[in-house]
């Protein structure tokens, strides 16, 4: 009976998931903005929590993603509960030369997160390498 039960639960978990997939969320969207100083990326996703957005940078690399995470009301053996993580959204992004990397900035305003990517002064995007005489 044991086997049974644990069939039907994991199997109402996948479909309660799945419903919220397919027909409980927004899609999210992504606009790109440039401004006299940066690049702001704007994503949206109605109903979904700011804490659901995830912005990473690897390497020269910007990426974007959100996840639904669904917690089961069933315990395991410890007491912990089961978690599934479901990513919702996903975008890599090179990030262009013309920016600095180091001072990228993501803010939750208005129900939009909004990626700032500020560019480089004119004097970091140019510089004279000068030569040097080993001998």
């Amino acid at each position: 009976m044991k086997a049974i039960e644990n069939v039907f639960q994991g199997t109402g978990g996948q479909v309660d998931l799945l419903n919220t997939l397919y027909g409980g969320s927004s899609q999210t969207t992504m606009n790109v903005e440039r401004e006299d100083e940066r690049l702001i990326i704007k994503l949206s996703a109605p109903g979904v929590s700011a804490n659901a957005f995830n912005v990473l940078i690897e390497g020269s690399k910007l990426v974007l993603y959100t996840l639904l995470v669904s917690t089961s009301a069933r315990k395991d053996e410890e007491g912990n509960s089961q978690r599934l993580a479901v990513p919702m959204f996903l975008r890599v992004l090179d990030i262009p030369s013309f920016v600095d990397v180091d001072h990228i900035e993501a803010v939750h305003e208005h129900g939009q997160v909004m990626v700032m990517l500020p560019f480089k002064d004119e004097e970091q995007l140019h510089r004279r390498i000068d030569i040097k005489d080993l001998f």
